[in-house]
């Protein structure tokens, strides 16, 4: 059972921001609009998926990738980076850059290899949902497919009643290539 604790000041719905819907078959995030059953927000865009949003905010936004890194080659002469780091990140309360570095893949082999690094930049970009109490638990894991030239990736997000709140497998950002 999920108790949610609310200021009796707040209002009865709160504010969320509009969701960001993964399309599979193009490989891009977009926006829908709202449904006629989304009270308050008939002809808006569509806020009921928080988390969803978040994982794919969190997945699909290029984290710049630092001078240091063991992949930083195959970001050739563009490192990439979303803006607002640059205007956002405050060491005083101890922000991250958002985003992953999985663009670096998008152009490399489906390799086991490759797949690890996939992995470890799904968890490593989720991790503040856990760290900020949104999910109790991440499990990431991918797989390299090199006959079909793709690593396909798949996220679960856990509550604290260890139920599923999020799964979904993504794996178009690596098809057709080479």
């Amino acid at each position: 059972m999920d108790i949610t604790i609310r200021d009796p000041g707040c209002a009865a719905e709160p504010f969320l921001f509009w969701d960001t819907i993964w399309n599979a078959a193009e490989g891009i995030g977009a926006w829908a609009l709202a449904g006629a059953d989304e009270r308050g927000n008939i002809g808006g865009l569509q806020a009921t998926s928080p988390l969803t949003t978040a994982v794919i905010n969190a997945l699909f936004t290029n984290r710049r990738c630092p001078d240091d890194h063991p992949l930083r080659v195959l970001a050739g002469d563009d490192p990439q980076g979303w803006w607002g780091d640059g205007v956002d990140v405050r060491a005083d309360l101890f922000e991250q850059p958002e985003g992953s570095l999985l663009w670096l893949l998008e152009r490399a082999t489906a390799t086991e290899e490759n797949a690890r690094w996939a992995q470890a930049f799904a968890a490593e970009a989720l991790a503040p949902l856990q760290r900020c109490g949104a999910v109790a638990r991440i499990e990431c894991r991918a797989e390299a497919f090199p006959e079909r030239r793709m690593i396909l990736l798949d996220v679960a997000l856990y509550g604290r009643d260890g139920r599923a709140r999020f799964a979904e497998k993504f794996d178009v950002i690596w098809q057709s290539l080479r």
